[in-house]
């Protein structure tokens, strides 16, 4: 299940299968005076660690701080007190420039004796002129059941398919490829999936598309995952506790740990307790190696010739600890200053916690200008993608709105549905809500036999086995993140660049209708388990379900038409050959061998009337070729005067329903 980020102003009664565990610095205050009112940011009562606080600076404070130290500043503000400390709470970073237009240099990171409530501490420094706000430190804090169901290696598999890859668990990964085997669950559906096989004949990922995924750690040494990690060179080489390459972090080989408290100093850790194995699971869907025989397939995890997408692992939880806002802000500035081009977040406030977007930038200033500073054009990490992209899961809370940050309009929010393509139980819908994907639905279970019905991702062995299943709007997040990274190394190849913006909105529109499903209610088949309305999600899951061979035809130009499976259609190619397309004089259809077993095609398509006469008997997407004359009815050579021969390559999707739109929203 997702992880969910909360301040406790927003209170959250854990349920006792939870795997949070308090810690002893987690503090609460008092109400605050009315000078601090005036001064303090964010929420009044949130959950933050005790011996800690932020403060903003005004801009003389701030240069002074930084030219000639902060003792003097430590002076000033805390006379007469003994161990307190200030440090900048982000770390210079690459573009120092656009970090100060965003204000990110005038925030501090003050350290006390834990014994003194935080609130004591606010109270004194606001009474100087030169602190012009104040912060709890606020945590970030895992609020899922953290259940990992292991996969049983000795299951029967009832699937029959021919796999692109040969990862001997496809079988069971319909969020890849649905077939609606009922051995998945009795209600599955086919075509409930990301669509991604069709895709993977024009790109299965490159490595120069590097995704950090802000989540607990990701287990690198991992069979699965050990190839596909992003590898900091200079550290690797380099010696161990220096800073090799002069970035600020120490031994930050495949990324770092953010959490940085304890015995851990910024290296990434799975081995404490409480660990869920949320983010090896999550980076396993997204770039988990194809074609290695083992284990699962991914969505850009490349063909296995080396040459999928890379993940950094950006550690915002530790076991059942969390870094607080100060820290995954310094992730997602570490995450743009290292090379990712897409920030993979499951995580998010409760929905409840903020009833604008006004109201989520006011109370998380640094968070919200960390993720500005992500997507800011300036930071673009691919020649490919003009703005990287920040993609966050929607929420778990059935609420109608999307969690913040995803929310925000600068970001992607994914809500989540099973293999029947109807939401998820838990999933949050409505207002904030982009894009939907496969994030699996544990109560589809049949009997709680299996876990088919979720997604069966790469695990942490200690967990819950090296391959374990998990259902939530995290897992349906990187199924996104994982179709737009295709997307980026598609472009790439084909040296096509693209605005941040006019990518987001190629990938918002590259989808496949899920409103179609969602009149009646969802039954569960369990007399303790009240029946989904679906009317309540109707129109509100976002744009509609990813697709990524839209994705892909989007990214060439190349528009898509819509057949439906099984059914002779006639087509007009109006798109293709202007808006006369049904007048002019056709040559032509070729259809590859590839494409007839992609769209289960006997009969090679005709023109009739100026239409494309096709029947698909397959679920698929592939590419034709339709030849016509331009201009008369012969073409000209030798003794002819005549037209000039034009060919275009016509996309085709199959599907059981066939929308009207022609697939493109």
């Amino acid at each position: 299940m997702k992880l969910r980020v909360f301040l406790l102003g927003v209170m959250l009664v854990v349920a006792s299968t939870s795997c949070v565990k308090e810690r002893s610095e987690v503090q609460h205050d008092v109400a605050p005076s009315e000078l601090l009112a005036k001064k303090l940011i964010g929420c009044t009562m949130a959950e933050h660690k005790s011996g800690s606080m932020l403060l903003y600076l005004d801009e003389s404070t701030t240069a002074k701080a930084h030219e000639s130290g902060v003792s003097e500043v430590t002076a000033m503000l805390f006379d007469g007190m003994d161990n307190v400390t200030i440090e900048p709470a982000i770390k210079m970073p690459k573009n120092e420039k656009l970090a100060r237009e965003l204000g990110l240099h005038r925030w501090f990171y003050v350290t006390f004796d834990r014994t003194i409530a935080v609130t004591r501490m606010m109270e004194r420094a606001v009474t100087h002129p030169e602190v012009c706000g104040v912060q709890y430190c606020t945590l970030a804090k895992p609020a899922s059941n953290c259940v990992a169901t292991p996969y049983n290696h000795n299951m029967a598999m009832t699937r029959t398919t021919d796999a692109t890859f040969n990862d001997p668990y496809y079988a069971v990964q319909w969020n890849l490829e649905n077939r609606g085997e009922k051995s998945i669950a009795t209600t599955a559906r086919e075509g409930a999936d990301v669509s991604v096989r069709d895709a993977w004949r024009l790109t299965a990922g490159t490595p120069d598309v590097v995704v950090a995924v802000c989540d607990a750690p990701v287990m690198y040494t991992h069979p699965d995952l050990a190839a596909s990690m992003w590898t900091n060179s200079a550290e690797l080489y380099g010696v161990e506790g220096v800073d090799d390459d002069d970035n600020g972090y120490v031994d930050d080989i495949h990324g770092y740990n953010f959490y940085h408290e304890g015995f851990s100093m910024g290296k990434i850790n799975w081995d404490v307790e409480g660990e869920s194995g949320h983010g090896t699971h999550v980076a396993g869907i997204v770039a988990a190696v194809n074609n290695n025989g083992i284990g699962v397939s991914s969505i850009a995890g490349g063909s296995g010739n080396g040459d999928g997408v890379r993940i950094m692992s950006c550690q915002i939880f530790e076991g059942s600890a969390s870094t607080d806002n100060r820290g995954i802000a310094n992730a997602l500035m570490y995450a743009a200053d290292n090379g990712a081009c897409i920030a993979q977040c499951s995580y998010g406030y409760l929905p409840e916690s903020y009833d604008s977007d006004n109201a989520y930038i006011n109370a998380s200033p640094i968070e919200y200008r960390a993720i500005k500073y992500f997507t800011d054009p300036e930071n673009s990490n691919h020649p490919s993608l003009g703005a990287n992209l920040a993609i966050f899961a929607a929420g778990n809370e059935e609420a109608s709105n999307s969690t913040y940050p995803g929310a925000m309009p600068i970001c992607v929010s994914v809500t989540a549905f099973g293999p029947d393509f109807l939401p998820g139980y838990y999933t949050n819908y409505g207002r904030g809500c982009n894009i939907a994907a496969p994030g699996g639905d544990y109560l589809l279970n049949d009997k709680g036999e299996t876990s088919n019905a979720e997604i069966l991702s790469t695990c942490i062995d200690k967990v819950a086995g090296e391959y374990a299943f998990m259902s939530g709007t995290s897992m349906a997040c990187p199924h996104v993140t994982g179709v737009a990274a295709l997307g980026v190394s598609y472009a790439g190849k084909l040296g096509k660049t693209f605005a941040g913006n006019e990518f987001r909105d190629m990938l918002l529109t590259a989808v496949e209708d899920i409103n179609c499903y969602l009149d009646g209610t969802k039954e569960y088949g369990h007399s303790s388990l009240p029946a989904l309305d679906l009317s309540r999600y109707y129109k509100r899951m976002g744009t509609g379900a990813v697709d990524a061979w839209r994705l892909m035809m989007h990214i060439e130009g190349t528009p898509s038409v819509m057949v439906t499976t099984g059914q002779q259609c006639e087509v007009i190619l109006d798109d293709y050959f202007g808006a006369s397309s049904t007048e002019l004089t056709y040559i032509g259809v070729t259809v590859s061998d590839e494409s007839k077993a992609a769209l289960g095609i006997n009969t090679t398509p005709k023109m009739k009337d100026g239409k494309l006469v096709i029947k698909c008997n397959k679920r698929g997407a592939a590419k034709i070729t339709v030849s016509a004359i331009a201009g008369g009815g012969q073409l000209g050579g030798g003794n002819n005067i005549g037209g000039t021969e034009v060919s275009r390559e016509v996309s085709i999707i199959s599907r059981g329903v066939s929308s009207t739109n022609g697939g493109w929203f």
